[in-house]
């Protein structure tokens, strides 16, 4: 195993001792945090209890990232400065990244996978574990980390069963609108949620969290302002990084990225200029969480491909009430209808519906004859192309959200988001952002918060809003369909 120093007293050593059966640690850049994951997995290895078979402590783990390109280049690479090959054994690169360690008594056997792909996803379901290792939580959906918790039954029974079992996890700062955002208490809970609601809020009982102190000090003059910053001497893993380690750090860094990355602060990290930089949270987003009027017709605008998402909202007295949204992840319009047909049904079950999407939706797939809208309509949903909108025009659709956002009615915004719409909040104020495109021409970025940012444009030109833009009267033929709770499903009704 590499040379590694473990200073007593820390965070990080406090996790590598730990044995709750969740624990996720926090920390800067360079404070250790993977190579001490690495570490307690060894150490789980050696502390299980002997088969009563033959004698051998045998574990199972997963070591999980994001990506295939961040896993090999990074994850991997840690992992094997911890335990070369040359002295635990061949590691196997092929398609399965696997690493098989014997020593002693000591059986334990290592998948890495990368959670980006539908097969990889299966791969996990499919296996048993003693634990699951996920390297930067802060890219990892909540709804695979409930997946891996039901995969902990490694080794069997009749083997002796594991010792420990449970599910470990590092990450620098999350960004605002990520589950663990949430729960860890680091952004303001929405106020009037209901004890349901209130869960994605709350740590879990039995969940171990260890936050790191930051990697530096600021420096403030009278007034607030950062003058500079010097090394944290309470940091941890100070003992095994380069003297000049986090002086380089800071070269050339912008203050939000120096406060995500080192100062572990939940702050959002915009990298160009905002598609709209006439939002503003403190006048468009509401403090209270905004409920759905019943009887009132609700238009949902959604953005397909493998990342869809879907924007829930409706018009009441000349104002835009944004109450809900839905993001998939690695997934199609076959697994996202349901979603959406049941949010419908939990959230707006007396209230007309009407459902716009991205013209592209109409396209058939590659693999399926069937187009996004064909599934849709086979749940009850029917989708339509955004009335006016021609060749998916981006900057009619952008100059449309804008539009409704600089509009006040009666000395407030006309648009206002509800709280619990994080990920369109975040998009909105600047993690949708312009870059230059091969042409030279600024254009949207198609990143993370693109998703629920087009859905957003869809809905509001599907409500209205881009005849308003143009001073055009309402298009008078659209008629909202019911949804008829009953019997669980959704038609079209006789206006």
């Amino acid at each position: 195993m590499a040379t590694f120093k473990f200073v007593g007293g820390t965070k990080l050593a406090e996790f590598v001792t730990s044995n709750n059966d969740f624990d996720v640690i926090e920390g800067p850049l360079g404070s250790g945090k993977t190579v001490g994951a690495c570490t307690r997995i060894m150490r789980h290895a050696m502390e299980q209890q002997k088969s009563p078979i033959d004698g051998f402590r045998k574990t199972r783990f997963a070591v999980v990232r994001n990506t295939h390109p961040d896993l090999k280049r990074t994850t991997i690479r840690t992992w094997l400065d911890c335990f070369p090959e040359n002295l635990h054994g061949r590691f196997n690169w092929g398609q399965a990244l696997t690493h098989k360690i014997a020593f002693n008594d000591v059986r334990c056997e290592i998948d890495f996978m990368a959670l980006d792909r539908e097969e990889d996803v299966r791969r996990l379901r499919s296996g048993e574990y003693t634990g699951i290792y996920f390297n930067e939580l802060q890219y990892i959906i909540k709804t695979l980390v409930d997946e891996a918790t039901s995969r902990l039954r490694y080794p069997k029974q009749e083997d002796g069963g594991p010792t420990w079992r449970g599910v470990i996890a590092d990450m620098n700062a999350p960004d605002e609108d990520h589950w663990t955002a949430k729960i860890t208490g680091r952004v303001d809970m929405p106020s009037g949620l209901s004890q349901e609601e209130r869960v994605e809020y709350e740590w879990p009982d039995g969940w171990g969290y260890f936050l790191q102190p930051p990697a530096l000090v600021e420096h403030l003059d009278e007034r607030g302002h950062v003058t500079g910053y010097s090394v944290n001497p309470e940091a941890d893993n100070l003992t095994n990084l380069p003297a000049d380690y986090y002086q380089k750090q800071i070269k050339g860094k912008r203050k939000d990225w120096i406060d995500s990355r080192l100062m572990v602060r939940v702050v959002l990290v915009v990298e160009g200029s905002p598609v709209w930089p006439m939002f503003r949270r403190e006048t468009h987003v509401t403090h209270d969480v905004l409920r759905p009027i019943p009887g009132q017709e609700v238009v949902v605008g959604m953005d397909f491909g493998r990342s869809p998402a879907a924007i829930f909202m409706q018009a009441v007295n000349n104002r835009i009430l944004i109450q809900h949204e839905l993001l998939g992840e690695n997934e199609g319009a076959v697994t996202f209808a349901p979603k959406v047909q049941r949010l419908l049904m939990e959230k707006y079950p007396d209230c007309p519906v009407r459902l716009y999407g991205d013209p592209k939706g109409a396209d058939k797939g590659q693999t399926d004859e069937r187009t996004a809208y064909d599934v849709f309509r086979s749940h009850g949903l029917p989708v339509s192309a955004p009335p006016g909108l021609k060749n998916n025009n981006i900057t009619m659709r952008v100059d449309t959200v804008a539009h409704a956002l600089n509009q006040m009615y009666d000395g407030s915004p006309r648009v206002r988001i509800s709280p619990v719409c994080r990920s369109l909040i975040v998009g909105a104020a600047g993690r949708y952002f312009n870059e230059r495109d091969d042409t030279g021409e600024l254009k949207p970025n198609k990143g993370r918060s693109s998703h629920i940012c087009d859905a957003w444009q869809y809905g509001m030109i599907g409500l209205g809003e881009g005849r308003r833009m143009l001073s055009q009267a309402p298009i008078g033929e659209l008629h909202p369909m019911k949804v008829r709770t009953g019997r669980k499903s959704m038609r079209r009704q006789v206006m």
